[in-house]
């Protein structure tokens, strides 16, 4: 036997590897599904690492924990299912588009449980958290909420008395609320009444009842009033960014 018919013989007998890019996909989808349908605390390495085919040493060369295995989990979660899609583009009312960010939110909650219990019970009290990526996901889709209303109070469809800091905070502090019992497993609710009583709420609280229709004021009247409003907007917006609130 040759030196090369040697080498083709043991070829078929080597395992071919899996590119790492692979393997870690596979890793955090199957994490991401056990963490869907359990609590964080019932899922194991060593369980995923089976499930996966390897070795439990393995998934630690690409991460240094069970817990920043599923941080990452949860950060592509949060990436994908708290995006605001295509149809917010089109939609140009504002009870609309605050419904349309109040229902996606409040879905997402409800349809993952085991991965919104980790973020409330694990993530969110981490002494890190507003230093981590999964807070500036979580950010970038709450802004909307208030982008929305800002847009609303220059425009003059809401009045300016309640900054809408707070009203992103009812917001999303209603939704927690609200879900909460269903994340524990003891009780159910009803995503589409949820979002529309929350966004009657905020929308009717809103609402400026006392200024005239746009239509009867004179057009230069019109825009100095929504200039005026800009201003107080921005200027609220720079004591948040200050205060880092």
């Amino acid at each position: 036997m040759t030196q090369d018919q040697s080498v083709a013989t043991d070829l078929p007998r080597r395992k071919s590897r899996m590119p790492q890019k692979q393997r870690v996909s596979m890793i955090l989808s199957v994490a991401r599904r056990m963490l869907a349908e359990r609590d964080y605390n019932a899922v194991s390495v060593a369980e995923i690492a089976a499930e996966c085919g390897i070795v439990e040493g393995t998934i630690y060369r690409f991460f240094k924990s069970k817990r920043d295995l599923m941080l990452r989990v949860a950060e592509d979660w949060m990436e994908q299912e708290y995006r605001i899609g295509a149809a917010y583009a089109h939609l140009t009312g504002t009870r609309e588009r605050i419904y349309y960010l109040i229902h996606s939110a409040l879905r997402t909650t409800y349809d993952f449980p085991g991965l919104s219990r980790f973020l409330l019970t694990e993530v969110r009290p981490d002494p890190n958290y507003r230093k981590m990526r999964i807070y500036k996901l979580n950010r970038t889709y709450t802004s909307a909420i208030r982008e929305v209303c800002q847009e609303a109070i220059a425009s003059g469809e809401f009045h300016d008395r309640i900054s809408t800091r707070l009203i992103r905070s009812v917001v999303f502090g209603a939704m927690e609320h609200e879900t909460w019992g269903h994340l524990r497993g003891e009780g159910r609710i009803v995503v589409t009444d949820v979002a529309r009583e929350l966004t009657d709420l905020i929308y009717e609280g809103m609402r400026n009842r006392n200024a005239p229709p746009q239509g009867a004021l004179p057009l230069p009247e019109r825009v100095e009033r929504i200039e005026a409003r800009l201003a107080r907007l921005e200027a609220a917006l720079t004591r948040d960014h200050d205060q880092k609130i």
